[in-house]
């Protein structure tokens, strides 16, 4: 196989996952925007205000991907090492883990609704909208969570098109629920719409887990194994402090924007959260789809293909990153009027918010590109601290400069915060190499005795059918002169035939 051609497959494969992972987040996050308009055009400050108390609660389920992003990482590496035979244990403990868990998280949010908006600052006739939003969203985190998980494996089960029907049930399930239910209900049927969306994307999705042909489907024999839903758990840690670190995050832009703004400034902090959560699918799809492949490489010691990975998984990253920030600063002004059609009086501050909020993508990907790096490595403890640090330090950020900078500090934060985590990360790099000439390994924490040696590596590309035999031949001659036993070399050269 030449290099043009393994490059090629290479980028091929990246950009199909990360449509997928950015269809996946679009579709979590979409409903939220949609929800945002529904209530800005309908409801008004308040309920807006009352969603965006309600953040650090939306961040909180965001949890599940803990074990999610974590599941995709150790199967990447069992297919990568192949040990197929994990896979599907991984699969079922996931699922029942999340259902466990979000059945319990949910139950909580309904039962101690009131208290819940009182800690999150909420107060008044808010306080009274976030219960009643509260009620009828809360239960719908649970096929939220389940449908997630089913998203994330679709591409590994070769069956995208189900995780694009999932998508789009999700979100004009929602879209036509807010529409019917937010007038007789308000806040209260915004909510509901949500849960039902949710509901019906997970049973769209969940047919494609039944079939046995299938790399990953329900096999009950499989059973729950704690072992294996812990290390999933584990993988994905930087995900949790991530997820702890956004409560902060906007517990603080909360906090911050209630001082210094009021409940106006709340309001458009929440569009900027949901804005925020569906543009920055570009740099998260980016950089888990190069976690699902880098482990794969990383599991087959392929040094070449990971740097062709990463120098793909960047370059798409930040053009990407930057059409989207140039688009969203350059439509400001129509955005804003989306949102807000009848607060003409929060205009000037809406729209200063979509100007400067998303120059954050380009820093965003570039760090979070290094970082999953680590991840797919097995490298964790550095990388966890920087996953809390990262979020945590936008909304000190934010609470510290809001005295000087007004409310431009909450909308550079991000941006800030991300291009001091690149900074960050090239210490301990340049403490390894006793340099500041910093190359791609280094920033990708690679070893470098990471790779298998140039004579133990064989590659074969097969484009007709006449060339199967010759490469099957290749293959048994490639492990006997490696002194493997003839049965192995039979059976490999036969797979290649099959």
């Amino acid at each position: 196989m030449n290099k043009r051609s393994g490059k090629g497959l290479i980028r091929g494969a990246f950009l199909r996952l990360m449509a997928n992972n950015i269809f996946i987040f679009v579709a979590t996050c979409a409903c939220g925007v949609v929800d945002n308009l529904f209530v800005g055009r309908r409801l008004g400050q308040g309920s807006l205000a009352a969603m965006g108390f309600f953040s650090p609660i939306m961040t909180a389920a965001g949890l599940s991907y803990v074990p999610i992003m974590g599941a995709q990482v150790l199967a990447g590496n069992y297919i990568g090492e192949g040990k197929t035979e994990r896979v599907n244990k991984l699969f079922v403990s996931v699922f029942f883990a999340l259902f466990a868990a979000f059945t319990l998280f949910s139950t909580l949010c309904v039962l101690f609704r009131a208290p819940l908006a009182n800690i999150l600052g909420a107060r008044g006739d808010v306080a009274v909208l976030l219960c009643d939003y509260i009620t009828g969203y809360a239960p719908g985190i649970i096929p939220q969570t389940l449908a997630a998980l089913l998203m994330a494996l679709c591409s590994y089960n070769n069956d995208l098109k189900r995780s694009y029907y999932g998508i789009a049930a999700m979100i004009f399930g929602n879209a036509l629920g807010d529409m019917l239910l937010v007038g007789p209900l308000g806040l209260l049927g915004i909510g509901i719409a949500s849960s039902i969306s949710s509901a019906a994307s997970f049973m769209v999705l969940l047919p494609g887990f039944l079939k046995k042909n299938k790399l990953f489907y329900f096999d009950l024999s499989c059973g729950f194994n704690s072992g294996i839903a812990l290390n999933a758990v584990l993988r994905g840690l930087p995900s949790l402090t991530f997820t702890i670190g956004v409560i902060f995050k906007n517990y603080c832009f909360n906090y911050a924007m209630n001082e210094y703004a009021g409940a106006p400034g709340v309001a458009v902090a929440g569009i900027m959260s949901a804005a925020c959560a569906l543009f920055g699918a570009i740099p998260t799809g980016c950089a888990n789809a190069f976690s699902s492949l880098a482990g794969l490489y990383y599991g087959e010691q392929d040094r070449e293909s990971y740097l062709d990975l990463a120098r793909t998984a960047l370059k798409t990253g930040v053009a990407a990153a930057t059409l989207c920030a140039v688009a969203v600063a350059l439509f400001s002004g129509p955005l804003t009027v989306l949102f807000l059609p009848g607060d003409v009086a929060l205009h000037p501050l809406c729209g200063r918010m979509f100007s400067l909020a998303f120059s954050f993508l380009l820093p965003n990907v570039i760090y979070n590109i290094f970082a999953q790096s680590s991840i797919a490595q097995g490298k964790m403890t550095f990388i966890n601290i920087m996953s809390f640090a990262e979020v945590a330090s936008v909304g000190l950020f934010a609470l510290l400069a809001m005295r000087w900078l007004g409310t431009d500090a909450a909308w550079i934060a991000n941006a800030a915060v991300d291009v001091l985590c690149i900074f960050v990360l090239t210490i301990p790099a340049a403490a390894r190499k006793k340099t500041l000439r910093l190359s791609l390994p280094a920033m990708l924490n690679l070893d470098d005795d990471f790779g298998a040696d140039e004579e133990d590596v064989l590659e074969r590309s097969i484009a007709a059918m006449d060339e199967v035999v010759k490469a099957s031949s290749d293959v048994a001659e490639f492990c006997r002169e490696r002194k493997y036993p003839p049965r192995t070399a039979y059976y490999v050269a036969l797979s290649v035939e099959e």
